[in-house]
């Protein structure tokens, strides 16, 4: 699985997961980046016990703004 931290434009913050498979999950509403990279920590704690690796896509220059929830 992979993730990336994307600002919102309501200056918040998301963390988005895409799974092998192609599905994707979003966790909105994050009111600092710090916010949003503990709840990247929490889910990678998770997976680990399923035997999942969650590795950071960095697409900056390639995800554009999105809205709110």
């Amino acid at each position: 699985m992979t993730y990336s931290i994307v600002d919102c434009a309501d200056g918040r913050f998301a963390v988005v997961v895409v799974a092998a498979s192609g599905a994707t999950y979003r966790r909105g509403g994050l009111l600092t980046l710090a916010e949003a990279e503990a709840c990247v920590e929490v889910l990678r704690v998770a997976l680990a016990d399923c035997g999942v690796a969650l590795v950071h896509l960095d697409r900056s220059a390639e995800t554009p703004e999105i809205g709110p929830d």
